[in-house]
């Protein structure tokens, strides 16, 4: 019986020998998870052949005729299988055929012979299955592929499997995380697998990667650039959690900036472990002093300098984790303004400054309590700050604010009304309000 397909001997002219053996190996692989039936392949030789053949077989299961449909399959919403639309053995086969390979599947009793023939009906070349029955019957696929060394199947096809190919691999070379593995070893550096399938090479990144899903392209060729963004963050930020060995292989990603750590922002740093991001901290700390600050350019360097701080310049990877412990620089600026460099003791205070601040606490008491020991005078990193209140910190009054006594007066109702509310709500108006109303009748002796 012979079965021609409706595939045109020229249909993805781009597939050859590697694209065949691909979706073949591939379907077995799948036909192992699905049917349970085992997997395996090798290349056979004889002396009477110089080359090889390879041996892809699944035992315990056969294919329906339906197979060689295209679009047949019965993968559809399985995210444990890697094929999904019931094209790669009819689509592989022509590849494999185009380049010279003769392929023969012994397919329980029957033997399936695939070859390219001249069609009379659609007058084209077209791939052709010519089926034979009458063999002994096996629960058993087999696929053979002829001229394929051992050579070959060793140091080209096999690494191109991560399960045909685990006995090379140490355990310490891996790091599974529900997102893919990272592949630690130097042979594996910029090889990016989808499903344990070697997709594309990437030589500048740092390690390899076998995604436990990922968009591909039509020719499963390379890896969808936002999918490899997305999954390398998850699968380092997991892998993390249980190797701090390799914390200095990611420190070291995010001084150079590699393809990898790019796209990481404020949110996604978030989600690498903390004993990560400390780590990155403490190491930046040690090299740079406690002073130091992340910035993105020298000019945000050069405004840090006006507060006694060091900026140093850093690429955005490195900075995004760094701010995710450190705060960003809006953060540090806006801590810097109301941060206090000397706190003045009574003695330290002159004459001037006692009497204001005394007679600015006396004043207000008439309306609220307020006395020496809820008020300190202190010099702030920013020459602007008058006052600051906090409630763990109490009221803060810069000492040149202290050497006016209007000044201190009206600072201090300003900072006593925040136990009311924050700037500008209506509750801190309405309060100045009060205190300086009260303030002014006590004065001026009107009940």
């Amino acid at each position: 019986m012979k079965i021609e397909l409706t595939i045109k001997v020229n249909y993805l002219p781009g597939w050859g020998v590697n694209e065949g053996i691909r979706e073949l190996i591939q379907n077995a692989k799948d036909a192992e998870t699905e049917f349970n039936a085992p997997m395996s392949v090798r290349v056979r030789t004889t002396s009477a052949d110089s080359v090889g053949t390879l041996v892809i077989e699944n035992e315990g299961c056969t294919m329906p005729y339906e197979a060689l449909l295209l679009g047949h399959t019965s993968k559809v919403a399985r995210g444990d299988l890697i094929g999904k639309f019931g094209e790669g053995l009819k689509l592989g086969i022509l590849a494999l055929l185009r380049a010279g390979h003769a392929v023969k599947i012994r397919n329980g009793s029957e033997v399936w012979v695939p070859e390219i023939t001249h069609s009379e009906k659609f007058n084209a070349k077209v791939l052709t299955f010519d089926i034979q029955s009458g063999r002994k019957d096996e629960n058993r696929v087999q696929i053979e592929i002829s001229g394929i060394t051992p050579e070959q199947f060793r140091d080209d096809i096999r690494p191109r499997f991560l399960w045909l190919d685990k006995d090379a691999r140490r355990k310490d070379d891996t790091v599974e995380t529900s997102y893919g593995t990272l592949l630690l070893a130097d042979r594996y550096k910029g090889k990016l697998y989808v499903k344990g399938i070697f997709v594309e090479s990437k030589p500048d990144l740092s390690v390899g990667y076998d995604f436990s899903d990922c968009e591909v392209d039509r020719d499963r060729r390379m890896v969808d650039t936002y999918d490899f963004r997305y999954h390398t963050r998850y699968i380092w930020a997991n892998a993390l959690k249980s190797r701090p060995d390799i914390f200095g292989a990611f420190s070291a990603m995010l001084e150079a900036s590699s393809p990898e750590v790019q796209s990481l922002d404020s949110y996604s740093a978030s989600t690498l472990p903390d004993t990560f991001r400390d780590h990155v901290v403490e190491d930046f700390v040690s090299k740079f002093g406690k002073m130091a600050v992340p910035v993105s350019n020298l000019a945000e360097s050069v405004d840090l300098e006006h507060f006694g701080r060091v900026g140093i310049v850093t690429n955005a990877p490195m900075r995004a984790v760094l701010e995710s412990k450190m705060g960003t620089l809006a953060d540090v600026q806006e801590e810097l303004k109301t941060e206090v460099v000397k706190t003045y003791s009574w003695h330290e205070l002159t004459d001037v400054q006692k009497s204001n601040l005394q007679r600015s606490i006396d004043r207000i008491s008439v309306s609220v309590p307020v006395s020496l020991e809820t008020v300190s005078v202190c010099d702030f990193r920013s020459p602007e700050l008058m006052g600051l209140y906090s409630e763990d910190k109490g009221i803060r009054l810069a000492s040149k604010v202290v050497a006016s006594p209007v000044m201190c007066l009206r600072t201090l109702i300003h900072e006593v009304a925040h136990r009311e509310g924050r700037d500008g709500d209506k509750s801190h108006v309405e309060q100045i309000e009060r205190i300086w109303s009260e303030v002014f009748t006590a004065e001026v002796g009107i009940y």
